[in-house]
């Protein structure tokens, strides 16, 4: 551990006081008066005392020695460096999720640049996953390209981190707002305890959510490598959160050899939930391949409902009149990887598609997308288009 002493007067003073108060609160300190400036804080420790005096005002022209004289006392009670704390008071109000990768034969701290890519990517999509499966109703096997609103403005207020010592870590942080009445002044007030408010925010909701479904996923791993589950141990854990995409994603965090990997949480002080254990979860490189079959599995077995499809006809196949099969080149909506799609369509819509094909114009279809081997199949084919060119006036 480095035992750094934090002497830069700017990042001292940028900590509020607000940030400091709910910082000791959470470290179990006890407000024990408040006077002009300062407000004094106990904690008793294997039966020795110790006091910090917190400054009230931001304004105050010693106040980043003040906040320095509070990190040297937090420094010796909590036997760690004042860099940490200073990180942790800096995010008392932020969920931190971390992903600590252990990728073999590299020098500590440093990932391959392709896997270093995936692992960032990847991350967000856990992140997405899980925002999205937090209302019961969309607790889906296959979840969709194209995400609601509520999900894509929580994503845009997700912040990358900076990783830390020892092996490659990427870091999330979620901003939560505190748990305060409406009403509740300040932090300063002695009721603060009993002001907690029971509901927990979005944003909660989709750290915790991100917690629960990624254990789900790694017990059901474990059946289905121990035991006779096999692919219905994910199936099971849908209603956890378990998705395709959900182990997409987590598998893509192992990288392309499969390093092993630990995600761990790190709730906000802000807003404490002391009745929650949320021990690290560690992948090994025996999950890895579990997680992808289980996504193509569920892929196969359960279909993506109201997929939408852009592109262009590249294959028709009709014994005489009637129905035929139709490929298309194109993209799900939501999404910019080119794939193909095979689609069973009526007559009066492949007629559409010979046209389509021989004028080399664009089509749309919305369907339920199956896998089946390796070929993307569109079940219940609707609202088949051709797309023209708009004429500006």
């Amino acid at each position: 551990m480095i035992q750094a002493e934090v002497t830069d007067h700017a990042a001292l003073a940028a900590r509020s006081p607000l940030e400091l108060a709910m910082y000791l609160r959470s470290q179990d300190w006890t407000r024990q008066s408040k006077s002009g400036t300062s407000a004094q804080w106990i904690k008793v420790v294997d039966g020795a005392e110790f006091e910090a005096l917190q400054p009230l005002e931001s304004t105050l022209r010693d106040y980043p020695a003040r906040v320095r004289d509070i990190l040297q006392v937090l420094a010796v009670v909590e036997g760690r460096s004042q860099l940490d704390i200073l990180a942790d008071i800096s995010n008392v109000s932020m969920d931190v999720h971390t992903v600590r990768a252990f990728p073999a034969g590299n020098v500590p701290g440093t990932i391959g640049l392709d896997d270093g890519v995936q692992a960032f990517e990847s991350l967000r999509n856990v992140v997405a996953a899980a925002a999205y499966s937090v209302r019961p109703d969309q607790a889906r096997a296959v979840q969709p390209a194209r995400k609601p609103a509520e999900v894509l403005k929580f994503l845009r207020e997700v912040r990358f981190g900076p990783g830390s010592e020892g092996s490659f870590v990427l870091s999330v942080f979620t901003p939560v707002p505190p748990r305060l009445a409406s009403g509740q002044a300040s932090l300063f007030d002695e009721d603060l305890p009993q002001a907690m408010e029971p509901a927990e925010p979005f944003e909660r909701q989709v750290s915790l959510k991100i917690y629960d479904a990624v254990r789900a996923a790694y017990d059901a791993a474990n059946e289905a490598l121990v035991g006779p589950a096999g692919l219905d141990a994910f199936t099971t854990a849908v209603r956890d959160g378990v998705s395709a995409n959900l182990c997409e994603a987590l598998a893509g965090l192992g990288g392309e050899s499969g390093h092993p990997f630990e995600l761990a949480l790190r709730l906000a002080p802000g807003r404490p939930l002391r009745t929650r254990q949320l021990p690290p979860i560690r992948f090994r490189h025996d999950h890895l391949p579990v997680l992808v079959a289980a996504a193509q599995g569920l892929r196969e077995r359960i279909p993506e409902e109201g997929v939408l499809i852009v592109g262009n006809v590249v294959r028709l196949h009709r014994e005489e009149t009637g129905s035929g099969e139709v490929s298309i080149a194109g993209v799900i909506e939501g999404e910019d990887r080119l794939r193909r799609f095979w689609v069973n369509l009526p007559q009066a819509d492949y007629d559409q598609a010979v046209r389509a094909h021989r004028e080399m114009l664009s089509v749309s279809v919305r369907g339920d997308l199956v896998r089946r081997a390796t070929r993307l199949h569109l079940r219940n084919p609707t609202a088949f288009q051709v797309l023209t060119d708009l004429v500006e006036p």
